[in-house]
């Protein structure tokens, strides 16, 4: 751990029951229904509209690790708990909300630049000072495709000790309580393995980006073209069979 609130610290501050009530109203969604013609025929699709975002990977280049949060997501945690019931299933435990990711950020303040917003993310969520311009844009994804569809734009930065904040974990008085994680470079292919880690497709896929990045960085200083990790894995089955 790199610092903020662990887990089992964010545990003992919490309830340890989770109700589920009807959608009042939310300063953060919105449900809305679309309706439009497919083959002459009226179609209605039921959306929720929500705010774009920003992330990033963030590279520690002391630790030779990526910096990852992670955090309680209640709606993680009722879906885990919907599936259950219908299982027949014991309640899970509360644990089973927290969930690993980049640092990111919702796109709500109107005029801001999004390198501005996912500079601040950094700052509140993980502790380290990046300027602006050493957010290099990876690229931009579509999210929630099925049910909201806002665009995540991803970011690359890299930090080390000097770039440290005093305090990291999120805006606390905002109800945030996030443990700042250091993922070893080492255990990337495990991390991605591992079904047991709650993460998102959009994790997944910034993560493998992360290692043909530093594989093709390696190749060029030692001269040779980056190999995918299925290239590299045939060639040691070969060795070991031939």
């Amino acid at each position: 751990m790199v610092g903020g609130d662990p887990m089992q610290a964010t545990l003992r501050r919490m309830s340890s029951g989770v109700e589920l009530q009807p959608m009042q109203s939310s300063a953060f969604v919105r449900p809305y229904s679309i309706m439009y013609q497919l083959d002459g025929r009226k179609r209605r699709w039921d959306a929720v509209e929500s705010h774009p975002s920003v992330a990033c990977v963030l590279l520690h280049k002391g630790l030779d690790s990526l910096i990852m949060v992670r955090q309680f997501r209640p709606a993680v945690y009722a879906a885990a708990m919907r599936a259950a019931e219908a299982a027949g299933e014991p309640t899970p435990p509360m644990s089973v909300g927290f969930t690993y990711e980049l640092c990111a950020g919702i796109v709500d303040k109107r005029g801001l630049p999004l390198t501005k917003i996912m500079q601040e993310e950094i700052n509140e969520e993980c502790g380290f000072h990046v300027e602006e311009a050493d957010l290099e844009k990876i690229t931009s994804v579509i999210t929630a495709l099925g049910i909201s569809g806002p665009r995540m734009t991803l970011f690359l930065a890299e930090v080390d000790d000097s770039q440290a904040l005093p305090t990291r974990g999120g805006l606390g008085l905002a109800g945030e309580a996030i443990e700042v994680l250091a993922l070893p470079l080492a255990s990337i292919p495990a991390f991605l393995a591992d079904e047991g880690l709650a993460k998102s497709a959009s994790v997944m896929f910034a993560v493998m980006w992360l290692q043909q990045r530093l594989a093709a960085r390696q190749a060029r200083r030692v001269g040779q073209p980056a190999r995918a990790d299925a290239d590299v894995g045939r060639d040691q089955a070969a060795q070991a069979t031939g």
